[in-house]
C-alpha cells in the first residue's frame, strides 16, 4: 500500500507507553540494528505480545535473554534464548524478536558477525495495563514472513474510512515546533501491518524536521487497519506513506 497525502493543519502532541522493557546488548564488532531503531521495537513487543497464560494467572515476571545472529541482509541466522527451549516465557520472546525487521548492510557482508542480546522483561502488571489500553488483540503466529501488496489476495485498509488520506485530514495535527520555524516538506515512512491490524516497525525513509516525522508516525500507529489477507489468512505485509507539510504560510523548506 503505496500512499501519498499534502496537508495543512494544526498542532501536535505526543507520546508512547511500554509494556515490556526491551534492552539490546550489540556486539562488539559489526552490530546488526533494527530498521525502526530500539525505541520503536518497544512498541512493537508492547502491540504484540501475548503473556503466557498460566504465568499470567500466577503473575510471574521474567527476564529473557535472546541471542540473535543476524546476517548482513537483515535476516536471522541464530536465535536462541538463556531458558529452556519448552519455556513458555522463551518461545515468546523469540517469536517476538522473530518479528522485527532488521537493516540491511553491506558493510557487514563477509564480515565475522559476531552473536549479540536482546533482552525481554515480563511484568504481568505492565502487560495488563496495556492490554487495557490497545483494542486489538495480537494474532499468535510462529510465521513472520512479510508480504508486499502484490502478493496479497486482500489489502490492508483503514476501518471507519474509506482512505488513509481521509483518516489524515481528520487527524492531523500541524507540530507545534514546525509551525513556529516555518517548516514545510514531506516526510516518507515505511512500515509493517502486522496480523492484528497495528502498524508497526517505522522506518523514516525521507525525514522532516519540527515533529514532522513524529506526527507522520503517531498517525499511522493510531490507525485501526484490516490487515492484508493471503489464502483466506491475515498476513503481515509491508506498506509505505508519504506525508507532505505545507505550513500556513506556504513557506517550504
Amino acid at each position: 500500500m503505496s500512499k501519498t497525502f499534502t496537508i495543512i493543519l494544526f498542532l501536535a502532541s505526543f507520546g508512547i507507553s511500554t509494556a515490556q522493557q526491551v534492552e539490546f546488548f550489540n556486539a562488539k564488532s559489526y552490530p546488526a540494528s533494527p530498521a525502526c531503531g530500539e525505541d520503536e521495537v518497544e512498541y512493537l513487543i508492547e502491540s504484540q505480545i501475548v503473556y503466557p497464560a498460566e504465568e499470567l494467572e500466577i503473575k510471574k515476571s521474567q527476564v529473557v535473554f535472546v541471542v540473535v545472529k543476524v546476517s548482513w541482509d537483515g535476516k536471522i541466522d541464530t536465535l536462541f534464548t538463556n531458558l529452556e527451549k519448552s519455556n513458555s516465557f522463551a518461545m515468546e520472546a523469540m517469536r517476538l524478536v522473530k518479528l522485527i525487521v532488521w537493516e540491511k548492510d553491506k558493510i557487514r557482508k563477509d564480515k565475522n558477525i559476531e552473536v549479540q542480546q536482546v533482552k525481554i522483561t515480563f511484568d504481568p502488571k505492565k502487560y495488563k495495563r496495556a492490554k487495557k489500553r490497545q483494542s486489538l488483540p495480537p494474532v499468535i503466529t510462529n510465521n513472520p514472513l512479510i508480504f508486499t501488496i502484490s502478493k496479497l489476495d486482500s489489502t490492508p485498509s483503514v476501518k471507519g474510512f474509506n482512505t488513509i488520506n481521509d483518516y489524515v485530514r481528520e487527524n492531523i495535527r500541524y507540530p507545534a515546533l514546525a509551525l513556529q520555524q516555518i517548516i514545510s516538506g514531506t516526510v516518507k515512512v515505511t512500515f509493517i501491518i502486522e496480523k492484528n491490524g497495528i502498524a508497526s516497525n517505522f522506518t523514516i525513509v525521507k525525514p522532516l524536521a519540527g515533529g514532522c516525522n513524529e506526527e507522520t508516525i503517531r498517525l499511522l500507529k493510531n490507525i485501526q487497519w484490516e490487515p492484508g489477507y493471503k489464502d483466506g489468512k491475515p498476513v503481515r505485509t509491508f506498506s509505505n506513506y508519504t506525508l507532505t507539510f505545507i505550513h500556513p504560510g506556504n513557506t517550504y523548506r
